[in-house]
């Protein structure tokens, strides 16, 4: 009688070891598909940049770091940044693969485990971090991993240091598994009250906490950090201790605690596992308050036992981010999520089973209904997380640092914009010289830094002769507006350069040049150069940085966007340097003319550091470039010599 139980248990370990496999492969296929292809600016570009030279970011996360680095030299796919990004989706699939165990575990029912799988897998907020190098799916796991063990301990198949051991290990990757204490200290008081108060006891289980928690020796390791939202030691507290997160803390009277629960909570759990799943969640809390569990329930687990611990990690969890006030709070919730989700488990279970009492295959209905809910989320959920083609980083830092800038310039901007940088100067080796400046751009943040708004650092960098650049345009921020009253800025790459001109000065001092030349396509549509101005007025050397004013006018109203086209070329008529902009930077395009109208236009040119001495000549020329044609001038060639100049020999 024994050997055919055996059997039947080896063919059914065999079969969901199968289903695993399965969801791990489709899971990760799904998100690698769906995973942003490399490198990313903001907190996704300071992670990669982190994974690859092991830095301390601004919360700490040494085990994310330590486990990416490993990966990132373990996994020969594509760049650094590309697999910090599948970094992310590896746990992303190990969490659904989690799911799946778990609820099979719990309700005895590999149909039910698959579908409660499948829901986590396409549900938006879980995917939406498996598509970047965050460290919310390895927290995903951990939710899972951590309520599994403290489970099987309650049915005596491992010891209470294991599971103690995973939660100190967790809070290693990220912080917010703290909210689990309630329902630990609930489940631990209530099963081992009478041996947990002995010493030895409680220095196992303290040692099992505390070891994991020694990882954060990694932080005094690695250091200082300069990457993203700068960590140093000093910082430790308010970083790593968590001391920084009442500045985000948000409390209100009853009403607007119940609104943040109907408005925010209830919405976004409906959202990640469609109506179905959250009736399916109540369903699941009604039979365990009532201690009417599944079929295949775990005997041995006391059905309001496991009620109240998942019930309290989920209130816990969920009470935190309600009154954590920050735009991105829907990932905080993952947690509060897949507590909801071991709910809706037992509720598709209790559906089963009672199906299945009525009428054999009668189960398939849920199969049916849970499938198609699944599908409807992947659907409804692709497009908004297929990070396929989010390319504007690698775009605009390829273009900025495929500019001439000059040696040892200064680039200014929000953190966020810099991280792509910082990736090129840390892992790429790439423009090591330039400096980089982290400025702040809401007047309600100048407090939290120490050096505020840097606008006089800026100004006086400027007037010294620096080179500037800024990643945006001053009159996008709240603090550094008066650069774009003082001085005069040119578009460079996705850059602006603050030109040492101050807007005062007509045209910078430079003479100006009337010019009353007219380019015209072939369907007779002219723009006029009425004057042009080039500063600095003395002849360029190799390396120099010039800004060619001109003021533009439309005899008659446009029907196209024209590009002026500005190039240096050498005495052989060779192009060195190129730059291709609608006027005024890309703000003024001549469809937007009136006529009569003067339209002032700023573009700045690099002479190339590797220019050969002689003469050279600046040229304009205008095209369309819906169809590529280069208009002419009233001499009917195409460009239009604005100045010659002379490159000494070095």
């Amino acid at each position: 009688m024994k050997v055919p139980h055996a059997s039947r248990l080896t063919y059914h370990v065999s079969r969901d070891h199968l289903i695993a496999l399965a969801l791990f492969i489709a899971a990760l296929a799904l998100y690698a598909r769906t995973a942003a292809p490399g490198l990313l600016d903001g907190d996704e570009g300071e992670f990669q940049t982190n994974i690859a030279r092991l830095g301390v970011s601004h919360t700490g996360y040494p085990l994310f770091f330590l486990l990416g680095k490993l990966w990132t030299m373990l996994v020969p796919v594509g760049t650094l940044a590309t697999r910090a990004n599948l970094f992310a989706a590896f746990w992303g699939a190990l969490a659904v693969v989690a799911i799946f165990v778990f609820t099979r575990f719990l309700v005895g029912n590999r149909w039910v485990a698959l579908l409660g799988a499948l829901l986590l897998a396409v549900s938006r907020v879980e995917w939406s971090q498996a598509i970047i190098p965050r460290p919310y799916t390895l927290n995903s796991f951990f939710v899972v991993l951590v309520a599994l063990f403290f489970f099987l301990w309650r049915i005596g198949k491992v010891d209470l240091s294991v599971p103690v051991f995973l939660v100190g290990l967790s809070l290693t990757n990220h912080r917010t598994m703290i909210w689990f204490a309630p329902a630990i200290a609930f489940l631990v008081l209530w099963k081992e009250r009478a041996a947990l108060f002995q010493p030895r006891r409680l220095l196992t289980l303290a040692v099992a906490f505390v070891a994991p928690l020694l990882l954060y020796g990694y932080v005094f390791w690695r250091g200082d950090s300069d990457v993203g939202v700068e960590f140093h030691l000093k910082d430790f507290s308010d970083m790593i201790l968590a001391g920084n997160a009442s500045r985000w803390m948000r409390y209100g009277p009853l009403d607007w605690l119940i609104s943040r629960v109907t408005d925010l909570y209830i919405p976004l759990l409906i959202e990640q596992f469609t109506p179905l799943g959250l009736v399916a969640g109540l369903i699941g809390i009604l039979a365990l308050a009532l201690d009417r569990t599944p079929r295949g329930w775990q005997r041995a687990l006391p059905a309001r036992e496991a009620l109240l611990f998942i019930a309290l990690a989920n209130i816990g969890n969920s009470a935190f981010c309600v009154f954590f006030w920050t735009i991105d709070v829907e990932k905080f919730f993952l947690p509060s999520y897949i507590t909801f989700l071991f709910f809706v488990g037992v509720g598709i279970a209790i559906a089963w089973d009672w199906l299945a009492r009525r009428r054999a295959g009668a189960q398939a209905v849920v199969a049916i209904a849970f499938v198609g809910a699944a599908g409807f989320l992947l659907a409804s959920n692709y497009v908004q997380n297929d990070f396929s083609h989010r390319t504007e980083a690698i775009t605009t830092w390829n273009e900025n640092l495929a500019q001439p800038l000059e040696q040892n310039a200064l680039i200014v901007g929000p953190w966020e914009t810099l991280t792509p940088l910082e990736y090129a100067q840390y892992v790429d080796n790439r423009r090591t010289d330039l400096e980089r400046w982290k400025v702040i751009v809401k007047q309600e943040q100048v407090s939290l830094t120490l050096y505020g708004s840097r606008q006089a650092d800026i100004e006086r960098a400027v007037r010294a002769g620096r080179p500037v650049y800024l990643t945006v345009h001053p009159r996008e921020t709240e603090t550094l507006g008066a650069l774009a009253d003082e001085f005069r800025l040119t578009r460079v790459g996705e850059l602006w350069r603050v030109v040492n001109c101050e807007l005062q000065i007509a045209n910078c001092g430079a003479p100006v040049v009337t010019s009353r030349a007219s380019f015209r396509d072939g369907d007779g549509r002219a723009i006029e150069l009425q004057s042009h101005a080039v500063f600095p007025a003395t002849n360029l050397r190799a390396g120099d940085f010039g800004l060619l004013m001109l003021a533009w006018r439309a005899p008659q109203s446009l029907s196209a966007r024209f590009t002026i086209s500005l190039r240096v070329v050498d005495a052989q008529d060779r192009v060195v340097y190129q730059r291709d902009a609608e006027p005024a930077n890309g703000l003024r395009p001549t469809i937007g003319w009136a006529p009569g109208e003067i339209v002032q236009d700023d573009a700045g040119f690099f002479v190339p550091p590797d220019a050969a001495p002689g003469t050279h000549r600046l040229i304009i020329v205008v095209y369309n470039p819906a169809n590529g044609e280069e208009l002419v001038t009233d001499q009917n060639i195409t460009f239009l010599s604005i100045q010659t100049f002379m490159i000494a020999t070095p």
